[in-house]
């Protein structure tokens, strides 16, 4: 999705995979393209998004154990090492 929630706010982009779908719950695999704050929880939740919100967001759905919203794969550059670090973890809530 690619839009902004308010005309003063800034333009978004998250591109979106489905994943799984059971039992009312969704496995769906989130790639924010621009780093905006609360970008996939907006853009999850919102109507021109998936117009549905994260399991456990309480800020844009409902409360429940945990937020359900995982960094699978990170890559920055070390300001130390002086080059791209990518670290990768999976979460244990996929299938």
């Amino acid at each position: 999705s690619f839009f902004r929630v308010s005309p003063e706010g800034k333009p978004a982009q998250t591109i979106y995979q489905v994943i799984s779908s059971t039992n009312n719950l969704s496995l769906v695999k989130l790639n924010p393209i621009t780093g905006r704050t609360h970008q996939l929880r907006v853009h999850a939740a919102h109507p021109l998004g998936l117009n549905t919100p994260i399991v456990g967001d309480d800020l844009y759905g409902t409360k429940a154990n945990r937020l359900c919203l995982h960094a699978a794969e990170i890559t920055f550059f070390h300001p130390i090492k002086k080059e791209n670090v990518t670290i990768e973890l999976a979460s244990d809530f996929e299938d």
